[in-house]
């Protein structure tokens, strides 16, 4: 499933939202739509919020500076309004915002309205239903239809067409849709509080006829590439498709002609976009939800969420260049939402902040990491001033920053790195340098260490985390005890000869990191941190065609012994099931020969998402064919592959979700490629600065396996 168009076409839990530009947004075009008047509908469907959502973010749009001129509105009951809200009409506006963007353009689109569920046109939705759209023409299903289906309706194969073809442009999408598909709340919640969506009884499909929505991505997995050069997209959600997105008058404690209507998840989005002016997108919904759950006369507990590659751009009118942006943890009650799993270490400092918005060069104080757990670290406050634990910067318990202190960045790493290597040794088998190599790969490996690693890593030849090998083509750090004659196991620094001291020094850094990082995981996995998923897998073997040398992986197969080696025409099966009561975001990585964790789920760079969530007793399969080509020469007879496994319980109204996919950000280069991200600079995960690099949850399950993998040797 690919990550930009995921989001494009996972239009229907609730809201959704696009994405910023990397460079400057030359224009900004909207279009708002408002669905407050059902026509083909009884009284008490209709809707009061609508009209006046569309006047919120047209204002709020405005005070970030875009053009009454470049905003056109499809809203009943709204003055400018360039006509009726009916399906016709906005998908023709859509189609006239591709028109009319160019490259380096963002695109938002807006709409407020009824939502529901409906059975699935298609055979490929696993709950047998689709999440669309009312606009202002949909009829209810005719009296006696084969499949209750709702007329004039938008889903997402509508809506993901129009806006490919407007990235497909070089223009960013911002894509927001304020509406529901529960089919389980009762409407009648209490006065002045209206839910806005269509049950499944409404159309005469009973809800225990219908399972609860697996996913809420629509025809993903037929989605076409984009070109290359196309923009980004992002997509926020009101609501998830369980839950219900509510309408309400506003203040409720005024008598009701004094009441203002409105849809309490743009109510939040409208008010966080105009008072606060450098976010991120991500940073927008993270403080959209927080005020969500603070406001009480919301009378709702909506879990907003998002998806998209343009999470970390900035939103339009702010400038994040010096705000926190995508680096920044969450802080509570002095415990930093991050932990080992990120590289957090006992003893850094973190600069606090008490804003998205502050800048990132003014914080509001230091403190030091004082413990730390897999996904989550205690704080102490520093002395006033201090921006480095010592016996002049003492810890001051009960300060001020500390307590009012909403998010973190690290300042500085822990002084003194656990993770050890020896220094470099020659390869005992075929392939060891000749000493030109040998000189010159020492050389290059004490810049490292002097550099790069200067924080992240120290020499010990007597019992290091890992050893260091010298090829005839570079460095492979291996576990400390492992035979390199049998077992050729982990990262690899591919050193050309002739090559640049700077850049071989970083590619060294980046193995060693990455190797740090596995030994990190290996350990925290060990300890059975959360329980909440269990792992399983299993190999089997199946037939080689004599004449063209291709694996028959459509027919039977035979299971393999447990100690046996993965050879060409295997295929490892891993299942993920969640065996708890709550629902669990999961994420699966994939380990390859040189330990770059190649994400199979979430698709980065989007990254994890509430749709990712794995609801109890479902399970996911995820496998791993060996055909003739993944299995390459290598200098010893057998490898490693393996899979890592994250599980966080799913919180309803958290919308700061873990963003696995710095996880990935110390992969060589050919895991970048397959990640399909660019990097940010070693600087930037060596002082954890990775985009969107926190998880800040309390619990997790981790499960880490391997398998060996038999491999040819070279000449």
């Amino acid at each position: 499933m690919r990550g930009p168009r995921r989001a494009a076409l996972a239009l229907f839990v609730a809201l959704g939202c696009g994405g910023g530009a990397e460079g400057a947004v030359a224009k900004t075009l909207a279009l708002l739509v408002g669905v407050s008047g059902y026509p083909e509908l009884p009284a008490d469907k209709q809707l009061k919020a609508p009209a006046n959502d569309v006047r919120r973010m047209r204002l709020a749009l405005q005070a970030r500076g875009v053009a009454p001129g470049d905003m056109e509105v499809l809203a009943d009951g709204v003055e400018g309004t360039a006509g009726s809200p009916t399906r016709a009409a906005i998908l023709a506006g859509l189609e006239r915002l591709a028109a009319a963007a160019r490259k380096g353009d963002l695109v938002v689109f807006y709409a407020s309205g009824h939502g529901t569920r409906q059975p699935s046109r298609t055979t490929l939705k696993a709950d047998g239903l689709d999440q669309v759209f009312l606009p202002r023409d949909a009829a209810p299903p005719k009296p006696g239809g084969a499949r209750p289906r709702f007329e004039n309706t938008i889903d997402g194969p509508d809506f993901g067409a129009r806006l490919d073809a407007i990235r497909s442009r070089g223009a960013d999408v911002w894509f927001i849709l304020d509406s529901c598909f529960s089919g389980s709340a009762a409407r009648a919640v209490g006065d002045g509080v209206h839910d806005k969506k269509i049950t499944l009884e409404d159309i005469g499909l009973s809800i225990s006829s219908a399972m609860a929505p697996e996913k809420a991505t629509v025809l993903a997995d037929q989605a076409p590439a984009l070109p290359p050069g196309a923009g980004r997209l992002t997509a926020f959600y009101a609501s998830q498709p369980n839950e219900t997105a509510r309408e309400v008058a506003l203040p409720p404690g005024a008598p009701p002609d004094r009441r203002v209507w409105g849809s309490i998840f743009t109510s939040a989005l409208a008010d966080v976009l105009q008072r606060a002016p450098a976010l991120s997108y991500r940073q927008l919904m993270v403080e959209t939800g927080r005020q969500l759950r603070a406001d009480a006369a919301f009378q709702a507990r909506q879990t907003p969420s998002f998806e998209g590659d343009g999470m970390d751009g900035p939103v339009p009118g702010g400038d994040t260049a010096t705000a926190l942006a995508g680096a920044a943890w969450r802080v509570g009650a002095g415990i930093l939402h991050a932990g080992q799993i990120e590289g957090v270490e006992a003893g850094a400092v973190v600069a606090l902040y008490d804003s998205a918005a502050q800048p990132a060069d003014k914080p509001s104080g230091h403190a030091v990491v004082e413990e730390v757990e897999a996904t989550r670290a205690r704080l102490a406050a520093l002395k006033p001033g201090c921006r480095q634990a010592s016996a002049r910067c003492p810890t001051v318990p009960g300060a001020a920053a500390l307590a009012t202190a909403a998010y973190a960045r690290l300042a500085r790493p822990a002084p003194q790195a656990a993770f050890t290597v020896s220094r470099p040794r020659p390869w005992p088998g075929s392939g060891a340098p000749d000493a030109a190599q040998e000189a010159r790969l020492r050389q290059v490996f004490e810049a490292a260490l002097a550099g790069p690693l200067k924080e992240g890593a120290r020499l010990d030849d007597a019992a290091p985390a890992v050893v260091a090998w010298m090829t005839a083509d570079g460095l492979r750090f291996m576990p400390d005890g492992l035979d390199p004659l049998a077992v050729e196991a982990g990262p690899h620094a591919a050193i050309p000869h002739g090559a640049d001291a700077d850049a071989a020094a970083t590619v060294i850094a980046r193995a060693v990191l990455r190797a740090r990082q596995v030994s990190r995981l290996q350990a925290l996995a060990a300890t059975g941190a959360g329980r909440d998923l269990d792992v399983t897998m299993e190999a089997r073997r199946f037939a080689r065609d004599p004449e063209t040398g291709h694996c028959a992986f459509k027919g039977s197969a035979t299971a393999m012994p447990e100690d046996g080696h993965v050879a060409v025409c295997d295929k490892v099966r891993v299942a993920v099931e969640n065996r708890s009561p709550r629902p669990v975001l999961a994420a699966v990585f994939f380990l390859d020969d040189a330990w770059n964790l190649l994400a199979r789920r979430p698709s980065c760079p989007v990254g994890l998402t509430v749709s990712d969530r794995l609801e109890p007793g479902r399970r996911l399969v995820f496998e791993v064919p060996y055909h003739p080509r993944a299995i390459v020469p290598g200098r010893a007879p057998s490898t490693t592959n393996g899979v890592f496994v994250v599980g966080v319980p799913f919180i309803e109204g958290e919308t700061d979700l873990p963003a696995l996919c710095a996880l990935a950000g110390f992969n060589d280069t050919a895991g970048l490629a397959a990640r399909g991200e660019e990097e940010g600079g070693l600087d930037a995960l060596l002082d954890g600065a990775t985009r969107g690099g926190r998880l800040p949850l309390e619990a997790a399950s981790l499960s880490f396996l391997f398998w060996p993998v038999s491999q040819p040797v070279k000449p």
